[in-house]
């Protein structure tokens, strides 16, 4: 009989706070703790977590935008969800708030973009963390416009000059595909299939729409690289290293046809589909950093079955020797009743995963699935221990106190 060595990592905990995120590789066991975000259960948008423009500007003139980032008139919280909307709506305002109406707008490489106060054809909506994160683990539940011309973005930003990491960027008439992309003057150049020398970033085409159900994209940012994932699974590598602080930012661009991602959309549609975003969530490597957040217990937006990467681009996805030790995300939450809530990302089709919850030598709950959100019916005491095994390697937790 074949014996199953177990790697364990242990984390005895003497903290309040329960959510905690793991990422189990066949080689190694990461913890990373929960520092922010929103489930957006509230009433009304935290305005200390978020303000709805970018602080700098109303739109990226550069990129042709033609939309005008609204003051969270065109965000909405309802279902457990916000929903940030687009309205074609002409606005006559000012580009940069702090600006004359008559000052000149020029790029950071002196071109000249218009007058300040200009004509802008559509309203939309953005969120911007007040906050800045510097290295971690961002995701993103979501449900996409389908509605062509809308360019919805999760990325950070922030830096000096001008940095990004393009955790997804996606068009409404290209629902199957997803953009990748990092910016940080020159420092994110790679040769793509034919050895030409070009910045990373490009377009993934996906196995299942992004508009038909909830998904998750996220990113981990480590010193070396960041990682793109769809739904757990690990879609794209950046090897870029960078080290400065960046906001979390969640928006509707409205595209143009002479800008990028073109086209805009066609004239004569006057109503858009919302960007439904069910939870932001920012993970740390570094304990200290640990915050707090419940959930809903009637918050529950299910996964899509199987919607993954229909191939992976080489310049985008490296080698395959970037992937062979890729494993699971598990995250771990109590909801307002004070049950756990478990999310499970990154499964194969055939592949499983064991939960166990134990006080002293009694379990409380044991369960082996392959579903990506488990509830589970137990609640917090002192001395509660958790086990998570994937593929032999054990995940685990306690709580010494309260």
């Amino acid at each position: 009989m074949k014996k199953v060595i177990c790697l364990y990592f242990v984390f005895f905990s003497v903290a309040l706070k329960t959510q905690i995120l793991w990422q189990i590789n066949s080689d190694t066991v990461q913890t990373l703790y929960y520092e922010d975000g929103d489930e957006f259960s509230s009433q009304s948008i935290s305005k200390d977590k978020w303000r709805s423009w970018y602080g700098w500007a109303r739109s990226i003139a550069s990129n042709k935008e033609q939309q005008y980032y609204t003051d969270y008139k065109n965000l909405e919280l309802k279902n457990g969800c916000l929903y940030i909307t687009t309205n074609k709506k002409v606005v006559n305002a000012r580009l940069i708030d702090q600006y004359g109406d008559n000052d000149s707008i020029k790029s950071g490489k002196g071109v000249f973009q218009g007058i300040n106060k200009r004509q802008f054809k559509y309203e939309s909506g953005l969120i911007q963390s007040n906050k800045k994160f510097l290295k971690g683990y961002f995701e993103i539940k979501f449900k996409a416009p389908p509605e062509k011309g809308l360019w919805p973005a999760f990325w950070l930003y922030g830096g000096a000059p001008n940095e990004e990491i393009d955790i997804m960027e996606l068009k409404g008439e290209r629902e199957d595909q997803t953009h990748v992309d990092t910016h940080c003057q020159g420092c994110d150049v790679v040769k793509n299939f034919i050895g030409q020398k070009k910045s990373f970033g490009g377009w993934i085409k996906l196995n299942g729409d992004l508009d038909k159900g909830f998904n998750v994209i996220s990113a981990l940012w480590t010193d070396e690289q960041i990682r793109f994932y769809l739904n757990g699974k690990c879609i794209a590598i950046s090897k870029v290293k960078f080290t400065q602080p960046k906001h979390v930012v969640a928006n509707i661009a409205v595209a143009d046809n002479k800008g990028p991602f073109h086209p805009g959309p066609d004239s004569d549609v006057t109503s858009f589909s919302p960007f439904v975003i069910d939870y932001i969530r920012v993970w740390s490597f570094d304990q200290d950093k640990s915050g707090a957040a419940t959930l809903s217990s009637s918050d529950n937006n299910p996964l899509p079955e199987n919607t993954e990467a229909r191939h992976h681009p080489k310049m985008l996805y490296g080698k395959k020797n970037d992937h062979v030790n890729d494993g699971i995300f598990v995250s771990l939450f109590e909801n307002e009743a004070g049950d756990f809530k478990l999310y499970c990302n990154g499964l194969g089709k055939k592949e499983t995963y064991s939960v166990k919850f134990k006080l002293g030598e009694e379990v409380l709950f044991e369960k082996t699935t392959n579903v990506a959100e488990l509830d589970i019916p137990v609640k917090m005491k002192i001395g509660l221990k958790i086990e998570i095994v994937y593929k032999g390697k054990k995940a685990e937790k306690q709580y010494l106190t309260r």
